[in-house]
């Protein structure tokens, strides 16, 4: 019964972030925010709420005494990987992406900077508490740029919202949604993972990193059909650099995360090559179009195939 009960959270968690999507879009729609900044700062941070849920509930179930590294660590990157290869990929089949020089080098060199230090501080098989902490500090700078760049504050005071009480109402109803689909999620996972005799990591990545994805994929195609690129293109950025993050981050604080010596070895770099791979798909003049995502969703399925035959 493990099973369906693992679906059954995981899809409490997609709805429940649906349903805070639709009380953040009214924010960004009534304040007239830019499509990259609107899918990097509020889609990706929305859309990843699953992820941190989990991550959050794996590391309080680590306080007591049950290893859940595993889960936390495979759903970031399982999902990470999921989003700029998969997500990216199908979307793309549907319109064009690009980004701007600017977009680029900021965001762009951000997320293989967002890896980068992933790797560093796994190297050594374990993250601690510091690490976690920095991890979080990093991106709370990040995010507190781009709030300065798109001069977020002065479009708050120029117009109020009236019934933001709505708003409210869908936050509160996602977020108890998001709570009960985490718990359900993180602990048929493990069971899963005990029955089966797989690792934590492979139910994390494979699995749960996989479906964990599914918001950002819901927004990326409905993106691309409304020609709003830049809207899907920074929420899988966005979603990508605060998944490699902030649920690593936040887990470490709450209890030490301990790395498994393969995934330093072979789903970090892959998801930095791949990262790079897309970064160079949108430097090109006619950017990212259909025959670069096809080349992604052939690398999502190669890279699964590879988890499969080696657990």
């Amino acid at each position: 019964m493990a099973l369906p009960f693992l679906l059954l959270g995981l899809l409490a968690l997609w709805a429940g972030t649906e349903i805070l999507l639709k009380g953040v879009m009214k924010v960004a729609d009534h304040y007239e925010l830019s499509h990259v900044f609107t899918g990097i700062v509020i889609l990706s941070v929305i859309t990843d709420l699953p992820e941190t849920a989990i991550a959050i509930a794996s590391s309080i179930k680590q306080l007591k005494g049950i290893e859940t590294s595993g889960i936390i660590i495979g759903n970031a990157i399982g999902s990470s990987i999921a989003q700029i290869t998969a997500v990216l990929g199908i979307s793309g089949l549907y319109g064009y992406f690009t980004l701007t020089k600017r977009q680029m080098f900021q965001d762009g060199a951000f997320l293989l900077g967002s890896v980068a230090l992933l790797f560093l501080m796994a190297f050594d098989g374990k993250i601690t508490v510091q690490e976690g902490i920095s991890m979080v500090v990093v991106y709370l700078l990040y995010y507190w740029t781009m709030l300065r760049n798109e001069k977020f504050s002065m479009k708050l005071k120029k117009k109020r919202m009236k019934k933001f009480y709505q708003v409210i109402l869908y936050v509160v109803a996602g977020a108890l949604i998001l709570i009960t689909g985490s718990e359900l999620a993180v602990r048929n996972a493990l069971i899963i993972a005990e029955n089966w005799g797989i690792s934590q990591s492979f139910v994390g990545i494979v699995i749960i990193g996989v479906s964990t994805s599914l918001p950002e994929l819901a927004v990326s195609i409905a993106a691309a059909f409304k020609k709003a690129p830049g809207l899907s293109v920074g929420n899988i950025i966005g979603s990508n650099i605060y998944d490699i993050l902030v649920p690593v981050g936040l887990s470490a604080t709450i209890s030490p995360l301990s790395f498994e010596r393969k995934i330093v070895n072979v789903d970090v770099p892959f998801l930095m090559l791949v990262s790079a791979i897309v970064l160079f798909f949108f430097s090109k003049k006619k950017g990212l179009q259909k025959k670069e995502a096809a080349a992604l969703i052939v690398m999502f399925v190669a890279f699964n195939l590879y988890k499969i035959i080696n657990p």
